[in-house]
Order: structure tokens, then sequence, then C-alpha cells
């Protein structure tokens, strides 16, 4: 794995695509369609379902060389507790993840597998039991009456629906009819996943075959209504930019793949961000809903295991970089971060 990463021009990536770096429900989400369409007449469509939005505490500014440091190996570091050197508290890990199921990225190295079966519990962003795909179905749909033509329009309707066609879904019209358009840009945009599994439910699998505790920092429900709290004109703005940017969506992925597979969070960070929503106001609310609010969120749910320590935390790596970043956060809660090579 190389120190650096570069590309001859700009990048052109949408900050869609980052969503791969960022949730991990929607890597499961074409598999609840699939799986659950027989079973869209039992939702209940009186419920309404919102969440109240989550308070986010600033931080001060402050230059981290553990966060741009050493880039030799996968994005792992060791989380030391202010009172370890009693040698009462075992070190935790925190690793930077990718939500899909690209060769090279599932070849999980030894220095994370090793770390992985020695712990008590591993963290990941989402649980990612049984009755996921159910509750990431009943997020998708509309449960209110509502249909997506209705909402957005025929003719982009039949744009979107001709879109998913040409790249590879096949959901019944009745499915279609009455997703939000929150997640018609999902199904538009993700990648293709042939193996049915991803980088963080291949490191759940290895965890609960070490006997290792698995939980979830967040619910289906809180990671989709990230989407689902936005306005339908909102939404409706997202479904247009992902439409716009399908021409580039196999290049993005793969630039975005080898800036993960680089090593570097600065590479990273810059591939995600080269190309945002025309819509900057659009732009701005996206990133504090994906990043500045579940970041904090997700902080103050893993300090009860960082203060047992022993601890594996596995999260989208784009949460681990910036003033309000997991790295940062933990490093100024007096928590000391080490990056862990490949060979350690």
């Amino acid at each position: 794995m190389k120190n650096s990463f570069s590309t001859p021009q700009p990048v052109k990536i949408s900050l869609f695509f980052a969503l791969s770096l960022l949730l991990a429900a929607p890597a499961i989400a074409t598999q609840a369609v699939y799986s659950a369409q027989a079973e869209t007449r039992y939702i209940d469509r009186s419920k309404g379902e919102r969440n109240k939005a989550y308070p986010v505490r600033e931080y001060k500014t402050a230059h981290s060389q553990t966060q741009s440091g050493n880039t030799d190996g996968p994005l792992l570091w060791r989380i030391e507790h202010p009172n370890s050197v009693a040698g009462d508290i075992r070190s935790s890990y925190i690793f930077g993840t990718i939500h899909i199921d690209d060769k090279r990225v599932m070849a999980i190295p030894g220095s994370i597998t090793r770390r992985l079966s020695s712990v008590d519990t591993l963290m990941l962003e989402l649980e990612l039991n049984a009755n996921g795909s159910v509750d990431i179905l009943r997020k998708m749909l509309f449960t209110d009456g509502r249909s997506l033509p209705q909402v957005i329009g025929e003719e982009p309707f039949n744009r979107v629906t001709e879109a998913l066609l040409d790249t590879g879904n096949q959901l019944s019209i009745e499915v279609l009819s009455v997703l939000k358009p929150w997640a018609a840009m999902l199904l538009l945009i993700r990648p293709v996943n042939n193996s049915g599994t991803f980088l963080d439910k291949k490191l759940a699998t290895l965890a609960r075959n070490a006997k290792v505790r698995v939980q979830g920092l967040e619910t289906v429900d809180e990671q989709l209504s990230v989407f689902d709290d936005i306005p339908i004109a909102d939404q409706i703005g997202l479904l247009n930019s992902a439409l716009e940017s399908l021409a580039e969506k196999d290049q993005a992925y793969q630039q975005l793949i080898d800036a993960y597979l680089s090593g570097s969070l600065e590479t990273l960070v810059q591939v995600s961000a080269s190309q945002q929503p025309k819509d900057d106001r659009l732009a701005r609310l996206i990133r504090q809903k994906l990043i500045s609010e579940r970041n904090q969120k997700m902080f103050e749910r893993m300090q009860t295991r960082l203060q047992a320590g022993n601890t594996f935390i596995a999260v989208g790596a784009l949460h681990l970089p910036g003033e309000q970043g997991l790295l940062q956060q933990l490093q100024q809660a007096g928590y000391r971060l080490t990056r862990i090579a490949e060979t350690e």
C-alpha cells in the first residue's frame, strides 16, 4: 500500500458517492428492497417517523499529526485511555471503513484481524442484525399515501425509472412508485454489490466467530433519518443531482477506492470533497447531517466502552478527520492516539 495518492486531473466525484464512507445502511438498502417487496402490503401507512435533531457541540481547531502523519497501512489507530499508564485499562482501536465489497478492501490485513479477535467488543455504525432489512425498507418507502411520481412529477419519475434500469436495478413498479426521493437517490448511486456483503459486515462476522460482542453506535432509523428529516424539496434536489452524476459514477467510485487504499486521510478528504452539489446551502446541510451531528453522537456513545477499554471501533473513514472528526475529539478528550502500520 503506497503512502501517497495523486491524480493527473482534478477529481470529479460527487458528495453522494462519499456515502460509502459515511453510512452503512445504504450498503444493504437494495437488498432490503428486493428481499421484502412481497411484504410491502403490511406496512402501516398511518405511522409517521421522524427524529429530533441532535445537538452539536463546537470544538476548537487543533492540528493533529495523528491524522496526517504515517500513511502506511490501513486507517487504524490505537486508543490509549488517559489513565492507562497504570496498566488497568487495555488499549482500544478505531478503524476507518468503506461500506463496499471491493476485493481489495475486503482483504482485511492481519494488523486488523489480530486486534479484532483479541478485544471484548466491536462497535460498528450499525449492529447489522437480522431485523435491519425490514427497518430499512420501512424508512425508504412513503407510508402516508404519497407516491414518488406524485411528489416529483411523471416525467422525472420516468427518468428515475429508466436510470434505475440502466444501473441494473429490477425493482417492481409497485415498490419504485412509493420510494421516497432520497431512497431513489441512494439506489441510483449505490456501487454494484455482487457478494451480498461489505467490509463492515465481514468485520462483524469475524468478531462473532471470535466470540467478540458486537454493538451498534447508531440505529437504522437514526442513520436513514439523516435523509428523512430533509424537506421534500431538498430531497428532490438531491435526487436530481444524483441523476446528473450518473455518467461519472464508475470512475468516481474507483477514485474513491484508490484514495481509501492509499491510507491517506488527507487524500480521502480531498477526493470526497472535490465536487459538491451546486447548491451550497444543500451541500452544507448534508455535511452537517452526515458528518458533524453524527460524529458528536457516535463520540458520546462510544465513551462507555472506551472507559472500559479493549474495544474495536469501526466506522466510515470520513468520520475520522477534520476539526469535528472522531480522531480530533478523542485527542481533545485526553486519549492518546497512535497510527498502526500494516506490519505491526
